[in-house]
């Protein structure tokens, strides 16, 4: 590749460009020099006699650059190599614009990415009227997979394909590249390079830490609804790397350890990554019976099963931002009986909603947002008639409309403090079954009352919490050691303190005569959350509620509390 210029006068240039083969050798001999001028110069001072030594130095040698000789540049379009070098070009250059040059033509490779790529000058006549700079494009010689115990190596290079062997790697590619392959929770993949054991090659070690694809918890808490036992007993197991290819399976089951009547939930999910690399496909399904008793002594037995698919879809990341929007379909059916002394009145119900969740993450230094919206859409014609849906709730219908969202901020200050707030509320455009109302009440919503114990079709709640810095470091202990210095050891993790505020309220459409239409509830307190040995977590907390409700007391203390492990 020329880049040339004809000086018509001493003070303008004119560019004219000129394609050459790749490699193209350079048309005058090499000289002695390995910078244009930088010979004659040396040889000056070589003939410098004591005397001269106490003379002004010499001026910069000056010469004449018509054109630019670069040869080895085939992965950057010859446009931009002549940006690159033309204002380096003209007569009374020094060595000084020569290396501007080169390090020019250097930089837009690296603004594209290609950072392998180096430019030199070789050693030449810098008088002839040309300069020839040379191009080396290091593409990837060999690439090895290092570290990886679970997970196939053949996989890890496939994920990786900016990097694959004979390719000149563009670093855009290989970030985007790296970021897909780090998706994966278990696996953390670090490239690493070096020069390769072939000249003009760089040869790239993905190095791979990863841990055994299978998790799994057991949890015991108190998240009791109303008339029903206070424990919870659930247990879930996940493996994250099925078939190696990177499929993910689910099951949890949910139970009452004091009564199981009271509650009963089995679930399971599946999600497959497809060759697409933002598109997931997830189908689940639940089972559900449970019994509940009620004020007055009816009792409400609601067994039912959900199954769903959901088209998962990775979109765009957007500096911190990082968004995903899942649409699918899902199929509920909910059988519910409703006994008032010897009589039974059945009141089941089955309908296939459209369901389209969006989420989005904002994370950056010491903060963290999160916001999550649900729309569903049920469809008229599929399931239960008309009279079905008003059996089970005065004037609801299977073609309803409902927007679920909640949006969330931690945010860090000085000295380890950490507010935390969120907001989440629904909308609804008609009266909704129970399976479709907004809950108040319990350890996610409103603290202080048990688990959804206001139901409406459409509310709003909210919660601020303060929490103190870490107060684990304050409990590291010291061992004996006979050996030498004394231990250090510390069985927590981590240790919060918190204090809360929480707020809400739910209205329903078309109440009944004398039923209550609105509810609001209100609650502080504090609590704390604690992480021991890696694997252990609680939550304990003391809520107040400030308004009475079903089944809460207004003033009332009430203790909550979780406890769980996971591997």
């Amino acid at each position: 590749m020329i880049i040339c210029a004809i000086c018509t006068r001493p003070a303008a240039a004119k560019p004219e460009a000129e394609v050459t083969k790749p490699g193209a050798k350079p048309a005058a001999a090499a000289a002695a020099s390995a910078k244009p001028g930088k010979a004659a110069a040396d040889k000056g001072a070589a003939e410098k006699s004591a005397p001269d030594a106490t003379k002004p130095a010499a001026p910069e040698p000056r010469f004449d650059i018509d054109e630019y000789r670069v040869e080895g540049a085939d992965n950057l379009p010859q446009i931009e190599v002549e940006s690159a070098v033309y204002p380096f070009l003209g007569p009374s250059k020094s060595a000084q614009d020569v290396e501007k040059a080169r390090a020019a033509v250097e930089k837009a490779y690296h603004d594209k990415g290609l950072q392998t790529v180096s430019v030199a000058v070789p050693q030449q006549d810098a008088q002839r009227g040309f300069v020839v700079l040379k191009v080396t494009e290091n593409k990837v010689g060999r690439l090895r997979v290092k570290g990886s115990r679970y997970f196939d190596l053949d996989n890890v290079k496939s994920g990786a394909p900016s990097l694959k062997e004979g390719a000149l790697p563009n670093f855009q590619d290989v970030t985007k590249d790296i970021v897909a392959l780090n998706r994966w929770p278990d696996r953390r993949v670090t490239p690493a390079l070096r020069a390769g054991v072939a000249p003009g090659t760089v040869d790239v070690d993905l190095n791979v830490e990863d841990t055994l694809p299978l998790h799994g918890s057991v949890e015991l808490n108190n998240k009791q609804s109303p008339s029903t036992t206070a424990l919870r007993t659930s247990i879930s197991m996940r493996y994250e790397d099925l078939w190696q290819l990177g499929h993910s399976m689910t099951w949890t089951y949910q139970f009452a350890p004091m009564n199981p009547k009271d509650a009963m939930v089995v679930s399971g999910s599946y999600l497959a990554r497809t060759e697409i690399d933002w598109l997931s496909v997830l189908v689940y399904g639940l089972k559900s019976d449970s019994s509940v008793a009620t004020v007055g002594g009816s009792n409400v037995v609601g067994p039912g099963q959900v199954v769903g698919g959901r088209a998962v879809l990775t979109l765009p990341s957007r500096g911190d931002l990082f968004q995903t929007l899942s649409l699918g379909v899902d199929y509920k059916d909910f059988k519910q009986t409703l006994q008032l002394g010897s009589d039974a009145f059945s009141s089941p119900v089955t309908y296939v909603p459209l369901v389209g969740t969006y989420g989005a993450t904002w994370q950056g230094e010491g903060r963290l947002t999160q916001l999550n919206a649900t729309i569903t859409a049920g469809m008229r014609g599929i399931g239960s008639s008309r009279d079905e849906f008003d059996a089970k709730r005065y004037k609801a219908t299977a073609n309803f409309i409902s927007l679920h969202a909640d949006i969330s901020h931690t945010q860090d200050f000085a000295g380890g403090f950490q507010l935390y707030a969120k907001l989440q509320g629904q909308a609804a455009d008609q009266p909704l079954i129970s399976s479709e109302q907004f809950s108040l009440g319990g350890q996610d919503t409103v603290r202080g009352y048990l688990e959804s114990e206001v139901l409406g079709d459409y509310g709003v709640a909210g919660t601020l919490e303060l929490r103190t810095p870490n107060l684990a470091q304050y409990l590291e202990q010291k061992l004996p050691n006979p050996a030498g210095d004394a231990i250090k050891y510390n069985a927590f993790d981590e240790m919060r303190l918190f204090a809360f505020v929480d707020g809400g309220n739910a209205r329903i459409h078309e109440p009944l005569t004398d039923q209550q239409s609105h509810f609001d509830l209100a609650s502080y307190g504090v609590g704390m959350r604690m992480k021991t040995l890696r694997y252990l977590n609680s939550i304990v907390f003391v809520g107040v509620p400030l308004t009475g409700q079903q089944a809460t007391v207004a003033n009332h203390p009430r203790f909550s509390f979780r406890l769980w492990g996971e591997f």
